[in-house]
């Protein structure tokens, strides 16, 4: 094995070459103690327990102390190639240097009779954050109970100082990521995997930079873009900043069940806002905050360490919210919220999109301060200002609603007008003198009862099918003048028609409905009063005389005028005693909402 006071100081990449023999021009191997192969027959390997790109990780006996132990190595044929030799026990060296509880210790490098190469680590046992994501991903049960957020947070805080550790020994890991994080069956906490560490003061050519800067080992990308600090895609010779970074990347991946990047266009600077991002999920503004910062793109203005981090994270796990901090962080949040009611207001803005982001703001502002009474006042006035244009959302479900009243207006147009024919075997058992205006009669009402239920049928009724409706029905109703005269039935059927028409959603409609009924009352009146319609009314000795044009007046035929009226009264009042019933509903569930807000604002003052 390598000598002990050989690996006692690992300051810099260049102290290692000089104190191990290594050399910068990879034809030189590494040079280890002739005794190593000796040594390797301890070990007796069993079974796989991973195995990647470079090499693999194998399950074996200890025979001197009697334990089970990790073994790593390369695959064979990337034995052949001596930089990537060095790089292989240059991730053991490092390792080995990092003596920390949540670091895998290294016990042995070595090397078998065949030259082949390997070093030995404790065996840990667990699982990685990666599969405990995934299984909260899916909502297992199991895992939502074991796995909390605060057992989670818990555990990265002490992944944030495992890291700090690993700085204050001039290494930066540059591959944290949860694959390789693992929580080990007794609460322990593993960073697994220093392949590509860097020490403070090495070259960019020492670890794999091709000329035009870019990461790259062979065959694969030096770390992993999900989690990769932005500066670290452009230079491999990155600081503590960038594994602050990938640390903020996990932490936002914990809170929100996703990547901080989206994996089909990991260049494009993302959105850290969990509030934003996962708005299902409750996420405290503090932790907001925490994201936001170590995941900003400028590497200064990330938290300065590893161990600020941690100290930010426990700080809310204990409970230590500085008032002065929550009046600010809420503060701004209001100011935001008014900022975004400015831009609603400018011409051309998305209306719905700035209230929505005042809102978010708001009720950012109210979870840092929850009895801010100005705060509610502010939320209670974004609340109760109505946009100056209406939102499209809005528009369409306006639009939808309409459409609904109108088919259920043609609805009872059909029953109203199906009326007309029960009525019809009465007016023949009474005696019809003319047929000719009885079936012109029952031809507009039949017709308006068709294109009724057609307008029923449709999901957008057209307009001008409306207006053949009530054309429809006013001539049928002007038909019936020629019963009794243009002022008994006649009027009452057009008035109830003209009312019901009113409570149509389109203004022109109920405009046209108002003028064609006046029009239809008057027109049959104002034709007998000309001469042009033969007179059905004649006045002898202070008696009102009828004299029907197209039916006989019988015995029970006030019955029949009666029965009519009846009709005329119960179909009307059933269409408008519905829409009354659920305008009342909608009036309802604003004033309860009223008043919610007043019960919220009082309980805050």
């Amino acid at each position: 094995m390598a000598d002990a006071d050989t690996l006692a100081s690992f300051p810099t990449y260049a102290d290692l070459t000089q104190t191990q023999g290594w050399a910068r021009d990879a034809t030189v191997p590494v040079q280890l103690p002739a005794s190593a192969s000796a040594e390797s027959q301890r070990y007796a390997e069993r079974a796989v327990l991973g195995a990647g790109g470079m090499g693999k990780v194998l399950l074996a006996h200890d025979a001197r102390i009697n334990r089970e132990v990790a073994v790593k190595q390369l695959h064979a044929e990337r034995e052949l190639a001596p930089e990537e030799r060095a790089r292989f026990l240059r991730e053991a060296m490092v390792q080995g240097q990092l003596e920390h509880p949540s670091i895998v210790p290294v016990y042995d490098i070595e090397t078998r009779a065949d030259g082949t190469t390997f070093f030995t680590m404790r065996r840990v046992v667990g699982r990685t954050l990666h599969a405990i994501l995934e299984e909260l991903r899916r909502g297992d049960p199991k895992a939502r109970a074991e796995y909390t957020t605060h057992k989670l947070l818990t555990a990265f805080a002490t992944m944030c100082l495992t890291i700090d550790y690993a700085h204050s020994r001039g290494v930066i890991h540059r591959d944290l990521k949860p694959a390789n994080t693992m929580f080990g069956d007794f609460g322990e906490v593993y960073v697994l995997d220093w392949g590509l560490a860097r020490l403070v003061g090495e070259s960019a050519q020492a670890v794999g930079a091709d000329d035009a800067g870019r990461l790259s080992m062979p065959g694969e990308l030096m770390g992993t873009p999900l989690y990769m600090a932005p500066e670290q895609m452009h230079d491999p010779a990155v600081g503590v900043a960038a594994d602050v970074f990938s640390l903020g990347a996990i932490l936002f991946e914990i809170l929100t069940l996703q990547t901080l990047r989206d994996p089909q266009s990991v260049y494009v600077p993302p959105d850290a806002r969990p509030g934003v991002r996962a708005p299902s999920r409750t996420i405290a503004p503090e932790l907001e905050t925490i994201c936001v910062r170590a995941t900003d793109a400028d590497p200064d203005a990330r938290f300065p360490t590893a161990r600020a981090l941690h100290d930010a994270v426990v700080r809310y796990l204990e409970g230590d919210r500085e008032l002065a901090q929550r009046t600010q962080l809420a503060t701004e949040h209001a100011a935001r919220a008014r900022e975004a009611l400015a831009r609603a207001e400018q011409p051309g803005s998305d209306y719905e999109r700035e209230r929505q982001a005042a809102i978010e703001a708001m009720r950012n502002a109210l979870g840092l301060e929850p009895t801010n009474a100005e705060h509610y006042a502010l939320l209670g006035q974004i609340m109760a200002t109505p946009p100056s244009t209406i939102p499209p959302e809005v528009q369409a479900e306006l639009r939808a609603e309409t459409e609904r009243v109108v088919r259920s207006g043609a609805r009872y147009s059909v029953l109203g007008m199906a009326s007309w024919f029960a009525f019809l075997p009465v007016l023949i058992s009474i005696g019809v003198l003319d047929w000719t205006y009885t079936s012109l009669a029952v031809g507009f009402a039949g017709a308006s009862a068709l294109c009724s239920l057609v307008a029923a049928r449709q999901r957008v009724v057209s307009r001008v099918l409306q207006i053949v409706v009530a054309v429809t029905t006013l001539i049928a109703a002007m038909m019936l003048s020629r019963l009794y005269g243009p002022l008994i039935v006649m009027p009452t059927l057009i008035a109830s028609y003209a009312i019901v028409l009113q409570a149509h959603p389109w203004g022109m409609y109920r405009r046209f409905g108002a003028i064609a009924g006046v029009t239809a009352m008057m027109l049959p009146f104002l034709l007998e009063q000309a001469g042009v319609l033969p007179a059905s009314y004649a006045f002898e000795h202070g008696v009102w005389l009828i004299r029907p044009q197209a039916v006989a007046l019988a015995a029970n035929t006030q019955w029949f005028i009666a029965l009519m009226h009846l009709a005329m009264i119960v179909v009307p009042c059933v269409f408008i005693a519905k829409l009354r019933s659920e305008l009342s509903e909608v009036q309802a569930r604003h004033l309860v909402q009223a008043w919610h807000y007043r019960r919220l604002a009082g309980k805050a003052v």
